[in-house]
């Protein structure tokens, strides 16, 4: 399997500089409004400063006293964010957006076309360098698999890319820290660090005893997996051939959220997405999941049934009423998804009792 991990760099403040060349060159800082006290997205000029995402301004202006700052315009960044998808799915139409400037693609059958990934990772690099703007970069990350890839493209220069090979595995992990990896939060960051851990590949050294005795039955196994270069679990929910494994629904907001209402419509619109694609396909799951993704934390829960479902009510009041409202909601989310998994046909299935279902 070959994963491109597509990254636009310094999004929201790139755009603001790509339509306003007199900002290029500058430190600009992105607020939600003229008078808040945060900034919400850097340009690669103010990170330099030493800027980065959720400064205060008086800390930002401290550091940078020519600070310029704009003020947020979410319908032309959403509007930058569809030219995007519609220029990766061209290359390949298995394509994940991850986030508003971000994306993975599985180009595994597409390399016939292309010769290899970094032929591929050229191509993307010109298209966006045409379609969105001469100002617009992307650090492109190339790897076996989604957790890789977007390592990989931590180490891409701006506008470049970066290939992680098995060769160069364990040299990756050993520069890695634990909250480099998607999902991996503070809490278990510092649980690692108080036994002894400050990068991935020291994890291998810990028994499988020790590592669930101490990170319990789901950490213990899921660093180890992580320690070997393997997908993390909340990244490998977006591999694999939804008719026969599963189908899972994701969606990133523009802004932090943390209003009660907001979170449950949103669940509820996921679930009726992937109960949806699953009705249409005549099957039904019996793996349930879902995830919501904060600033930098992540919160996640998944259970099998000893039945399948596919009904939007029944799979809704499970991942809501069973697993969300059990969530202290620690922190206000940004990103959410839901996954219903181990599907089977409903030819396969006893007939339900309930016509209407």
């Amino acid at each position: 399997m070959v994963i491109l991990h597509v990254d636009l760099n310094s999004y929201f403040a790139t755009i603001e500089q790509q339509q306003n060349p007199k900002l290029r060159g500058k430190p600009v800082g992105i607020v939600k409004d003229i008078g808040r006290a945060c900034i919400i997205a850097a340009s690669k000029e103010a990170k330099k400063q030493g800027i980065k995402t959720g400064s205060s301004i008086f800390d930002a202006r401290y550091l940078c006293p020519g600070l310029v700052l704009v003020k947020a315009d979410f319908d032309k960044y959403l509007h930058y964010t569809k030219c995007f998808y519609r220029l990766v799915r061209s290359f390949t139409p298995e394509v994940h957006l991850f986030s508003l400037d971000e994306a993975f693609l599985n180009a595994t059958d597409s390399l016939s076309i292309y010769g290899s990934a970094e032929n591929l990772a050229g191509k993307i690099q010109e298209r966006i360098y045409k379609e969105m703007g001469s100002w617009v970069t992307a650090s492109i990350g190339i790897a076996k698999n989604y957790m890789l890839a977007k390592l990989a493209g931590e180490y891409a220069p701006k506008g470049g890319y970066y290939r992680i090979r098995d060769r160069d595995l364990d040299r990756i992990l050993a520069t890695c820290k634990p909250r480099d990896v998607c999902g991996i939060g503070p809490r278990i960051a510092e649980k690692l660090l108080n036994t002894g851990i400050s990068n991935l590949l020291q994890i291998r050294a810990l028994p499988a005893s020790l590592m669930k005795q101490r990170f319990g039955p789901f950490w213990g196994p899921e660093l180890q997996r992580i320690a070997h270069g393997r997908d993390s679990h909340l990244l490998s929910l977006l591999d694999g051939n939804e008719q026969m494994k599963g189908v899972g629904r994701t969606i990133t907001g523009v802004r932090l959220c943390d209003s009660e209402e907001e979170i449950r419509s949103t669940i509820r619109n996921l679930t009726e997405e992937a109960t949806g694609k699953i009705r249409e396909m005549d099957m039904a799951g019996r793996h349930l999941a879902i995830f919501l993704q904060g600033e930098e934390q992540v919160w996640y829960r998944h259970r099998t049934l000893g039945y399948y479902v596919r009904h939007p009510d029944e799979v809704f009041g499970l991942l809501y009423n069973g697993f969300y409202k059990s969530w202290r909601r620690a922190f206000p989310v940004i990103r959410f998804g839901v996954r219903v998994d181990q599907l089977k046909p409903m030819r396969e299935l006893s007939a339900c009792w309930l016509p209407s279902w």
